[in-house]
């Protein structure tokens, strides 16, 4: 499995130098398409020969989840199947097992056509992800570059492996966080307020991103163009946003027949969610890992307090070092106080906030750097530099790294603290986080001499 790891990540790394070498050169218009459709089309295939092989991961698991949703009533789901994904996720899976049904199809994983529905949600999602991506390169890339960000998104090895294969659900609220960076980059911060709670609907994760809101709406609503009649439109609009979430829940604590109330309350999806798999790594080849606390409870202690402790305060200086960047970002002097931040660096900062919650926080499993890889490929698309390039090639290799590993060669009862490779992958998953802090300053100076002088 170590040399196929290795195989896998040659192919994929000498497929994208020679399209990179093609990019350079000034090739002709139906060249560049030729090349787009031809992405498609080899990508399209892996994901079809990949959706329809032998389950993995969790495929036997969503197959039990339909069988329930369907056939059991929603009320009381919470407490009889003591799963804790959200509403959104339930619904979904009603809707695919209810046209299963319609379909005659069995909820059985030794048939191919069964496995292949349970991994098209995930699929489609990640086609979707790859327009929008596709949608911002042809206005911002020149025709000879644009197929690189669509290679990056749809021939990533590390998502072929999650969507297709493993049938993971990563790429649902990743299209709902991409979906809300796009919408806070192109200024339509109002819509971002529902995007942004249907990915926390479809998974918690999505919370990661929150920071990065936060400061849009500083940016958007309040350092600029301030209004009180703005500033309560956009109250209304995040009050809705979360009147819906909570909605969505209704079904599940509440039984309008009989009028009875579930004894799990509405926090306890969120908080039995963020308390499960309480270790300081969960196979994640992070900053714990490379520490040896790989598969360690996160309540051992590392110096003078609990692993988990250091998590919250390593969350909380991640979020603090992005509000600097941030402040610099849109500082010019004193006779200006602040101008508009950059589009193009907000999805640089979600990218940072999710790389380093990974990086630095308990409980991280492989899959939850998924976002952060399309994040950097949206935000290449925005502004196709070199350093922006390396970053997300960087960083799909390090998920590649991370998933191959995690389901395919080191598994939890085959880890053992002796392993070198999980050591030299986490070593490189942090030069990587340090690599995008370190591009994220350079353009900001750069951002800062511009203005300079343009003065």
């Amino acid at each position: 499995m170590i040399f196929q790891l290795f195989i896998f990540c040659g192919i994929y790394l000498f497929v994208f130098l020679i399209l990179y070498h093609c990019s350079k050169r000034n090739i002709s218009a139906k060249s560049a398409f030729f090349l787009e459709l031809s992405i498609l089309f080899v990508s399209i295939y892996l994901h079809l020969y990949l959706a329809v092989l032998t389950p993995s991961g969790d495929s036997v698991y969503f197959s039990d989840i339909m069988t329930r949703l369907t056939e059991e009533p929603f009320f009381g789901f919470y407490e009889r199947t003591g799963i804790t994904y959200p509403p959104l996720f339930n619904y979904t899976f009603f809707c695919l097992g209810k046209l299963l049904k319609l379909l005659h199809l069995p909820f059985n994983w030794r048939f191919r056509s069964f496995i292949f529905c349970i991994k098209l949600p995930g699929i489609l999602c990640e086609f979707l992800m790859a327009l929008i991506i596709y949608r911002t390169a042809r206005k911002y890339l020149p025709e000879n570059k644009r197929y690189l960000s669509l290679f990056l998104i749809l021939v990533n090895p590390g998502y072929l492996m999650v969507t297709s294969y493993i049938s993971q659900v990563d790429a649902l609220y990743s299209f709902f966080v991409l979906l809300t960076l796009f919408l806070i980059a192109n200024r339509h911060l109002k819509t971002a307020y529902f995007t942004f709670a249907a990915g926390i609907l479809f998974k918690f994760q999505t919370l990661f991103i929150g920071p990065v809101l936060l400061l849009a709406i500083i940016e958007q609503v309040i350092l600029h163009d301030f209004s009180l009649r703005r500033f309560f439109t956009h109250l209304f609009a995040g009050l809705s946003a979360i009147a819906c979430m909570v909605l969505s829940y209704i079904p599940f604590l509440y039984d309008f027949h009989v009028g009875l109330s579930a004894q799990m309350g509405l926090t306890h999806n969120f908080t039995s969610s963020v308390e499960g798999y309480g270790r300081a790594s969960t196979n994640a080849y992070n900053f714990w890992t490379l520490l040896g606390y790989n598969l360690k409870y996160d309540s051992e202690y590392f110096g003078p307090l609990p692993c988990r402790v250091w998590g919250i305060i390593f969350i909380v200086l991640l979020v603090m070092l992005c509000g600097v960047f941030f402040f610099f970002a849109i500082r010019t002097d004193r006779r200006h106080l602040c101008r508009p931040l950059a589009a193009s660096l907000y999805p640089m900062f979600a990218a940072f906030i999710v790389s380093g919650i990974f990086c630095f926080s308990m409980r991280m499993m492989a899959r939850y750097l998924y976002p952060a890889v399309v994040l950097l490929i949206y935000a290449y698309a925005l502004k196709p530099t070199k350093k922006r390039l390396f970053c997300t090639l960087s960083f799909s290799v390090a998920f590649f790294l991370n998933v191959w590993c995690d389901f395919m060669v080191y598994p939890y009862a085959e880890y053992r603290k002796e392993l070198i490779l999980p050591y030299l992958i986490s070593f490189y998953m942090l030069g990587c986080f340090l690599g995008l802090c370190g591009t994220i300053i350079c353009e900001i100076k750069e951002l800062q001499k511009n203005e300079a002088q343009e003065r």
